[in-house]
């Protein structure tokens, strides 16, 4: 998948980086000690929050320069305010220049252009040049016996010439938008993937761009073979994840904690009603619970207003707005995850008057309930915040991805994009 492989540059990245940082420290001569290894984790840190590891590009962006840039001069004025040694300018300035080459080669080496081709009807083809042109890590060649090109494609008639094209245009990829042909074409699919190059189904492709499974394509079989799916029945993931949960908790809650109680005073302060919003919830297998949340909203009659909350809702509080914002309201759901109610990481957690409306209306919802629900969330951080049936919908396309790749590096992932949506204030 794109997002577990993006995990995987990165990592040889910052490996990099770091043995660099030591290199060059004992170049300069510093001193290796707490501050050092600290002062990396933050250039990380930092590096992550403004989008220098992203390795989805084909070049380099004048942003990703400047930022470096000016997170280099923010390093170079701390540490020489605080040491007044030069050695700290002559690292940053050397990091600056090396890291900037060694990104090259990885982008060099790592994301080079694939060459794809489809196999389909015209609306379906329509649909997958659309993925592919939110990446620039594909080059879109043709397709194959129907659909209308493009400037950059080619439309190929006799799709029975299918392997000799894919020799000749150098073809690393193939997608199939309508898997219904013939003996003859499947088995010069077959040769074609012996010989090296993938081979993917529409749903398969869309779930690598975009990291969501659309329902349309989900079926009784679909869910009964597919791979993945792994949390319904691994007990050693399940025992990874909540001890995640419980490690993450805990790092969360210290520096929380006087934050949760200005935000109690202001509630409080701000407007009449009790501290907290309480409603029930579904949750694992089904069952409801009592979500905890800062309360945000002024106190109204539910009956008279809408059971969705839009963003500019009048019946939302001045704070309030912060909080959701910020996502400091979701703050005292940490309790719901230390009573095993709620994990971490994990489907957001419906208002159970809506869930069941869900799960009347959009085929297998049901499958979220397998199961804990999150304080944070694939769809969290991939999709805006909406409200209605379709919204409702779409999420759950990603909640759906989230279930059948979770692991350890999954939630991570989840993790630090969360950090990001937060401190950036976007999303909900």
């Amino acid at each position: 998948m794109r997002h577990l492989r993006n995990i995987g540059i990165r990592s040889i990245y910052v490996s990099i980086l770091f043995v660099v940082s030591l290199t060059l420290f004992d170049y300069y001569g510093l001193n290796r000690n707490a501050v050092f290894y600290g002062g990396f984790l933050l250039l990380c840190i930092f590096y992550y929050l403004f989008d220098l590891f992203n390795f989805d590009v084909q070049k380099y962006r004048v942003s990703s320069l400047i930022n470096s840039g000016l997170i280099s001069i923010l390093g170079i004025i701390i540490s020489y305010i605080f040491t007044k040694n030069l050695g700290y300018v002559k690292f940053f300035m050397s990091f600056y220049f090396i890291q900037h080459m060694i990104r090259y080669i990885l982008l060099l080496v790592f994301t080079k252009k694939i060459r794809v081709a489809i196999i389909g009807n015209e609306d379906k083809i329509r649909n997958i040049v659309g993925y592919l042109k939110k990446t620039d890590r594909y080059k879109y060649i043709g397709s194959f016996n129907v659909g209308t090109g493009t400037d950059e494609s080619t439309v190929y008639q006799d799709i029975k010439k299918l392997s000799e094209i894919v020799k000749e245009e150098n073809i690393n990829k193939i997608i199939v938008a309508d898997t219904k042909h013939d003996k003859e074409i499947s088995e010069q699919l077959l040769k074609i993937k012996l010989n090296g190059v993938k081979v993917v189904d529409h749903l398969t492709f869309n779930q690598e761009v975009n990291g969501k499974i659309e329902i349309e394509h989900v079926n009784d079989n679909w869910l009964l073979y597919d791979y993945g799916f792994h949390i319904f029945h691994n007990n050693i993931q399940k025992r990874v994840k909540r001890l995640f949960d419980i490690i993450f908790t805990i790092i969360i809650f210290i520096p929380a904690f006087p934050i949760m109680i200005v935000s109690a005073l202001i509630i409080k302060y701000e407007s009449p009603g009790p501290i907290f919003f309480r409603q029930k919830r579904i949750g694992l297998g089904n069952k409801p619970f009592e979500m905890l949340k800062f309360r945000s909203m002024k106190l109204h009659d539910p009956n008279e207003h809408s059971k969705y909350a839009g963003e500019n809702d009048d019946r939302i509080t001045k704070y309030g707005k912060f909080m959701r914002k910020m996502r400091i309201d979701e703050l005292p759901q940490l309790w719901n995850v230390v009573k095993g109610e709620m994990s971490f990481v994990g489907p957001r957690a419906e208002w159970d008057e809506l869930c069941y409306t869900y799960m009347e209306k959009i085929a297998y919802y049901n499958v979220r309930h397998s199961v804990q629900p999150g304080l944070t969330g694939w769809a969290q951080v991939m999709y805006p915040y909406g409200a209605g049936i379709e919204d409702a919908k779409r999420k759950f396309e990603y909640d759906l991805y989230y279930i059948k790749h979770q692991s350890f590096i999954t939630d991570l992932l989840i993790f630090f994009k969360t950090i990001k949506t937060v401190l950036f204030g976007r999303g909900r």
